[in-house]
């Protein structure tokens, strides 16, 4: 058995150190695709569309080749099933949701300043901007949500992973310019949320949805800067005068204090509404076991048992029968048996022992 194929926690976590590598050599050949195409507007949505396409592959023959799976879509959560429009829109609903009100606690708390752009070329950078973020929300899923995470859960278990998630964007954030602690313990916590809604439904819609409506609504529907950059940001944009602590400042609300209570009513929303999804994804599938049973039909009444057969002519009367025994047991065996006597059947010899009675 090689070092890559089969069972076994040591072989899952080297299976997960080189999915982590795959992720950092398919950004980087992605970015450098994407420049022989565009560097203007159109290269996030170019790049992003790249890393989608070198992680699906390179997972893709990961899930093939080494854990034996013939649909790698389905093995790393982008199976189509029954519902997932329906868990992408239910993520997206969550995530525009807990951006809103992070947004409307700092409007209140300070001062709110609205600034619109309304030319032509502002509303396709928009159709652009919305289509890059859809496009790196589900690369970001891909890579950090799916065929590493899921190896990581089986060499530590599910909520191992899951904190080790959240500790990893959190060392991500701080190499991000003018970051805080609190906008690292925010990243840390985002990403808890968004592994829990794997766990959760065991596909990546859901959390598409909601990592998708989370950098949308700052960016682009409320005009915030996202992680310190305002690249995102054509129609809308939005100024918020208060306390750093409270509106984020030049980083962005992911930066508020308010955020992290957000985030932490929002991981409770997400396992309240997600509790039918959690019973029919996420639960031990029950195998069935033993002879199998046809319940469509009634079960038909057991057939009366057989009428008892005539008695054989040689058959004792019932008082001989009754007394059979005793004259069986007190009768001595014979002196002179041969292996030919010994062979009579019993019923016939006790028979012809109860004609010679006078």
């Amino acid at each position: 058995m090689s070092l890559l194929r089969g069972p076994g926690r040591g072989r899952a976590f080297f299976r997960f150190l080189l999915g982590v590598a795959w992720i950092a050599i398919a950004y980087y050949l992605s970015r450098i695709a994407a420049r022989g195409f565009s560097r203007d507007a159109a290269f996030p949505l170019i790049r992003n569309l790249f890393a989608i396409f070198m992680l699906i592959v390179g997972f893709g023959y990961m899930e093939m080749a080494w854990d034996r799976k013939p649909e790698p879509l389905r093995a790393m959560g982008l199976a189509r099933r029954p519902g997932d429009v329906r868990e992408f829109a239910m993520g997206a609903a969550l995530g525009w949701g807990m951006v809103t009100v992070v947004i409307l606690v700092s409007a209140l708390a300070g001062t709110f300043y609205v600034q619109l752009w309304a030319s032509f070329h502002a509303w396709q950078l928009l159709v652009l901007q919305m289509l890059a973020l859809a496009a790196g929300a589900l690369a970001g899923e891909i890579a950090f949500r799916g065929y590493p995470f899921q190896k990581l859960i089986e060499t530590t278990g599910p909520f191992t992973a899951t904190i080790l998630s959240g500790i990893f964007f959190g060392v991500l954030c701080w190499k991000v310019p003018g970051t805080t602690p609190t906008a690292v313990w925010a990243s840390a916590l985002a990403a808890v949320v968004l592994s829990v809604a794997y766990l959760r439904t065991h596909a990546l819609w859901l959390s598409w949805g909601l990592h998708f409506a989370w950098v949308a609504s700052i960016a682009v529907l409320f005009g915030q800067p996202l992680a310190g950059s305002r690249q995102a940001s054509s129609v809308i944009h939005t100024y918020v005068d208060g306390p750093t602590w409270l509106t984020g400042g030049e980083y962005g609300p992911e930066a508020s204090m308010v955020t992290l209570v957000v985030l932490w009513a929002g991981l409770y929303i997400l396992i309240w509404m997600t509790r039918d999804l959690a019973w029919k994804y996420s639960q031990p599938e029950l195998k069935p076991a033993g002879i199998p049973v046809d319940l469509s039909h009634p079960m038909h009444p057991a057939p009366p048992p057989p009428a008892a057969s005539a008695p054989a002519q040689n058959t004792p009367t019932t008082g001989l029968v009754q007394i059979a025994p005793l004259s069986m047991a007190t009768s001595p065996a014979p002196q002179n048996s041969t292996d030919e006597a010994s062979s009579i059947p019993l019923t016939r010899s006790f028979n012809s022992d109860v004609k010679r009675q006078p």
